[in-house]
């Protein structure tokens, strides 16, 4: 072997260990359906195992009470239930926003009047 082929040989295994090196680092790995599946930002680790318990849980469910679906129907309902509680959770947390804004609205209101009052008061006073 001559020595630019050694020089390439060694720079291929150091990019190579260094690539296991990133893979291995800041990642996990999970299972949804028999799929492996690869976080690897170190910032989403902790909700992604979150979101895929979630996810696992729902499958569970489906599988128990459709046990003849196959696994891309199992995976299709799991991810319409998913979606159609996150779409009633931010309607309810839409209609609650706007609830507090009318409610901060009022309030902002009755102190304006309130403040106004006591100027008034504090002006024939003097």
């Amino acid at each position: 072997m001559s020595g630019g082929s050694l020089y390439y040989y060694r720079l291929v295994k150091d990019a190579s260990q260094s690539a296991k090196n990133t893979y291995t680092k800041d990642m996990s790995e999970y299972e949804i359906l028999g799929q492996k599946i690869v976080i690897s930002k170190s910032d989403e680790l902790e909700l992604a195992g979150f979101a895929i318990q979630l996810v696992n849980e729902k499958i569970k469910a489906i599988q128990s009470e459709k046990p003849l679906l196959g696994p891309q129907q199992t995976a299709v309902l799991a991810l319409l239930e998913i979606a159609g509680s996150l779409v009633k959770d931010r309607r309810s947390m839409d209609e609650y926003r706007k609830q507090l804004d009318e409610r901060c609205s009022a309030l902002m209101l009755e102190v304006s009047q309130v403040i106004g009052k006591n100027a008034s008061a504090q002006q024939q006073a003097v």
